[in-house]
């Protein structure tokens, strides 16, 4: 374990000191640190003026308030987990953003059941403006992965993303949100789904974010967020796109990994030729595949429990 949540956390509360210093600072580490006086001198051995301009005290101080955040956060029935953790999601170790790159989170917060994330994952994404016959879709799709044993993972957005996780819900199944701002009760975005995201919890789902308690959501932190909705899946389903939008940012993530990507197929050419579907096409011409309700899910399912992360070396 090079460091733990908490210091990982610590790091971050120091002006100047980001996600990719903390992990080339963290693979220095030789001997375990398990107290801040030890990250303190560990500190002390690291060279460069950046780093060598932090001192004790920062670091002290910078503990302080980490521990402030974990208590809070616990007070809300809020875990951490961090990259260096065995109970760290191997799959998001893996995790790569929509440019190719190798960008996975270094701190996990939770509230649920954790474990939901060693089942093989599904996304289910989409616009917030989908067509009756796309929440229905989408509903009855989700429902029959969650079924074959998968966590159907999600943003917890009005649209397409409720119908993922509601269709898991409606058949006793698993769902994760993965959201873009903090886990709190008063941070959860939309307002209108903070009741969805009880619901998740109270019925052994799983709410994610890479952000405390406090945090509003922002533009950044929403395209941010898609990367990692992908990344803790095997594939993903669009369930109903425009041809530009914010579900594109997971989709070509999805296809970046190696993994499959499935777009939904409807018997209604009208709900195909929709202002809202037409990305369904346009993502197909990219390398994506049709699925309906009336394929054979069995053996699909199968396909997608059967892929193998590439094999990459964090930041080269």
């Amino acid at each position: 374990m090079a460091l733990s949540a908490e210091h990982i956390l610590t790091l971050q509360q120091l002006s100047g000191i980001g996600t990719k210093t903390i992990f080339k600072v963290a693979e220095l580490v030789i001997n375990p640190i398990s107290t801040i006086e030890e990250l303190c001198a560990f500190w002390k051995t690291l060279k460069g003026k950046k780093l060598e301009a932090i001192g004790t005290d920062d670091i002290i101080e910078a503990n302080n308030s980490a521990k402030r955040i974990i208590a809070a956060s616990a007070n809300a029935s809020i875990g951490l987990v961090g990259y260096y953790d065995k109970s760290f999601p191997e799959i998001l170790r893996h995790t790569i953003n929509e440019d190719g790159k190798e960008e996975p989170p270094l701190l996990l917060w939770y509230r649920g059941d954790l474990s939901v994330t060693n089942l093989p994952g599904l996304a289910v994404i989409g616009t917030r403006e989908a067509t009756p016959e796309g929440i229905a879709g989408g509903m009855f799709i989700s429902g029959e992965f969650a079924k074959r044993g998968f966590n159907i993972v999600s943003g917890l957005a009005i649209g397409c993303d409720t119908c993922g996780h509601k269709g898991a819900l409606k058949v006793g199944g698993k769902t994760t949100a993965f959201l873009a701002n903090g886990l709190d009760h008063d941070s959860i975005y939309p307002e209108e789904n903070r009741d969805l995201a009880e619901e998740i919890v109270a019925k052994g789902g799983l709410l994610l974010s890479e952000y405390p308690i406090g945090q509003n959501v922002n533009r950044y932190a929403l395209v941010a967020r898609d990367r990692l909705q992908a990344a803790l899946s095997l594939a993903t389903l669009v369930v109903q796109t425009g041809v530009k939008g914010g579900t594109m940012h997971a989709a070509n993530t999805t296809l970046k990994a190696g993994k499959t990507l499935y777009t939904m197929k409807f018997k209604d050419e009208a709900t195909n030729q929709h202002e809202k579907c037409l990305g369904n096409a346009f993502l197909v011409k990219q390398g994506a595949k049709y699925i309906s309700g009336g394929d054979n899910l069995d053996q699909i399912s199968e396909s997608i429990k059967n892929w193998k992360p590439l094999q990459t070396s964090l930041f080269d």
